[in-house]
């Protein structure tokens, strides 16, 4: 024997074997699930208040050679990709500095043979960024510290591995300096 709520819904639901009901449901399903992506905007929709960055030499102050260069080209196609953003050399509305400051490696994990030498290091690169609105001269952040970091594992030739996980490390950076520019303060 049933308990009566369980034959009520029971009934309830039977009428939903039927081919135009069931073919109701999908269709009230359906149009549920897709109006919510009919209003769906991929990335931020706040908008920057300038339209045109001049961005300076990045400064080197780590001991990492070459960093800067490589972190420019990163920002720069970071940035470019933005479609509210015109990078400019000279006289844009905003312009943007960036310092590298901090550059860290740190064992991750050890030999099992050897407990002091590393077989994976962490690799963490900061810079501060300040951004000024050239018409107003107004600061919109100043010395906002970014950091990325980065896993390198030591195969042996570790000097080639580093080099080559800077590229993936200032990438990342590049990005969230892109973020940071772009975003909401």
């Amino acid at each position: 024997m049933e308990p009566a709520f369980f034959g009520a819904m029971r009934k309830r639901f039977a009428s939903l074997s039927r081919p135009g009901a069931l073919f109701g449901a999908l269709a009230l399903l359906l149009v549920t699930a897709f109006s919510g992506c009919g209003h769906y905007t991929l990335g931020s929709s706040a908008k920057p208040p300038f339209s045109s960055l001049n961005i300076l030499p990045i400064e080197n102050e780590i001991q990492a050679p070459q960093t800067q260069a490589l972190l420019s080209q990163q920002l720069m196609d970071a940035l470019s990709q933005e479609s509210g953003v015109h990078i400019v050399s000279a006289d844009g509305q905003a312009t943007l500095r960036v310092r590298l400051v901090h550059f860290e490696r740190k064992v991750a994990s050890t030999r099992s043979k050897d407990t002091v030498l590393g077989n994976s290091f962490l690799l963490y690169l900061r810079a501060r960024c300040t951004l000024v609105d050239n018409r107003t001269g107004k600061q919109l952040f100043k010395n906002r510290e970014i950091t990325a970091s980065a896993e390198v594992h030591d195969n042996g030739a570790y000097n080639a591995t580093e080099y080559q996980t800077m590229t993936v490390l200032s990438r990342d950076l590049a990005r969230k300096i892109r973020d940071a520019v772009t975003g909401v303060w």
